[in-house]
């Protein structure tokens, strides 16, 4: 599994990025996840992930995300708000595992 989360800096997900990494091996999971800020969007290669996830701050970008990545059918969506003020791996992990039909 192939992720991308896009928040305002790319700073303030790097933090939730190790823990689900870490959080995914300690469970048997294959994932590699990255940042990026919002100020990349128009940039990025989303056809090298296989779903994206927005941090709650920049949400709003949420619309302008999914129409880059329709066509290529990955999915968007943003991340839970409990999960990401609580730092919560487990909960970011199962929400990207829900997004590509992956088994729990």
């Amino acid at each position: 599994m192939k992720a991308l989360i896009i928040c305002q800096f790319a700073i303030t997900s790097k933090n939730m990025i190790t823990k689900v990494i870490q959080y995914a091996r300690e469970h048997g999971n294959d994932i590699s996840v990255e940042c990026a800020s919002v100020s990349e969007i128009a940039e990025l290669p989303f056809e090298n992930y296989q779903a994206v996830l927005l941090a709650p701050q920049v949400r709003n970008y949420l619309k302008n995300v999914t129409e880059k990545c329709a066509p290529l059918h990955i999915p968007v969506n943003s991340i839970d708000v409990v999960a990401y003020g609580l730092q919560d791996p487990e909960k970011v992990l199962n929400q990207i595992k829900k997004m590509l039909n992956h088994p729990l």
